[in-house]
């Protein structure tokens, strides 16, 4: 199964514990930039892919699509430390900077690059600065104190500057993040990664594909003595041993004391 991750996303705890519980389904991750998401899905590229849309939004999957929301993410303005919006401590709010000039990702691109991005082939992995490379570029000139550029917090974060400052915009509406995949590719395996990743806990009934550990590492229920039906014969005759040995005492009796009887230096009671 091919994972299509997007800026921002941070899938390595679900692909943990999926390669931990399901070591014979191999799992891999692959990073694009946001754009071309459905696209990829729909021709195949990527089997269940993130996505992330404005919550005031319609989300365009259309109907060949399954789709399960996951969290929702709040948006971030990203400034210049010198600017004003780095006076505020945590947020502002959009009445506040609502005059200020922003920068758009998608715009930030040099034409001739926009016309080569478009004909290189969408389906292709980014990696280091390729990624999200429009977004780097806004920041790189909102360091300069030119303006501002609105961003998903995660996005921010992965991007973040020391010369950059981030605070979070009340008033505007924040990000539906999610999972999404091809109807006709649906399955038991897509199903249960969709199951690790809504937190489904190990061992759930609703699961309808083996683990493959229990092959591997042999039954976990013949390891421990207690349901090894040899290992309790030898567990019987160990207790039966030590209870006919002379001098034995029983658990909870002091040795030396006499069953019955007061310790040594107490008097019984008249």
């Amino acid at each position: 199964m091919r994972l299509g991750a997007i800026p921002g996303a941070t899938p390595d705890k679900w692909v943990t514990r999926w390669r931990e519980r399901y070591p014979d389904f191999a799992l891999s991750v692959d990073r694009f930039d946001e754009a071309g998401q459905l696209e990829r899905l729909r021709a195949g590229t990527v089997d269940v892919g993130y996505i992330r849309f404005p919550d005031d939004a319609q989300a365009p999957t259309g109907d060949d699509l399954h789709r399960v929301w996951l969290y929702r993410e709040a948006p971030v303005v990203c400034a210049s430390r010198d600017h004003w919006v780095s006076a505020a401590e945590t947020s502002v709010t959009w009445e506040e900077i609502a005059g200020e000039p922003f920068f758009d990702p998608a715009e930030m691109i040099p034409a001739p690059e926009v016309e080569q991005a478009a004909a290189d082939d969408v389906h292709t992995p980014k990696l280091g600065a390729d990624l999200a490379a429009g977004e780097r570029m806004a920041l790189e000139v909102v360091a300069s104190g030119a303006g501002l550029v609105i961003l998903p917090n995660s996005v921010a974060r992965m991007l973040a500057r020391r010369d950059i400052v981030i605070r979070e915009v009340e008033g505007l509406p924040g990000y539906d993040v999610g999972l999404a995949w091809l109807r006709e590719a649906d399955g038991p395996v897509i199903q249960e990664f969709i199951g690790v990743a809504r937190g489904r806990k190990p061992g759930s009934g609703r699961s309808e594909i083996s683990t493959g550990v229990e092959s591997k590492s042999g039954s976990t229920s013949g390891s421990k003595s207690g349901s090894n039906p040899e290992s309790k014969q030898k567990s019987g005759s160990k207790r039966a041993a030590a209870r006919a040995a002379p001098g034995r005492s029983r658990p909870g009796q002091k040795p030396a004391s006499r069953r019955g009887q007061p310790p040594r230096g107490r008097r019984r009671p008249r």
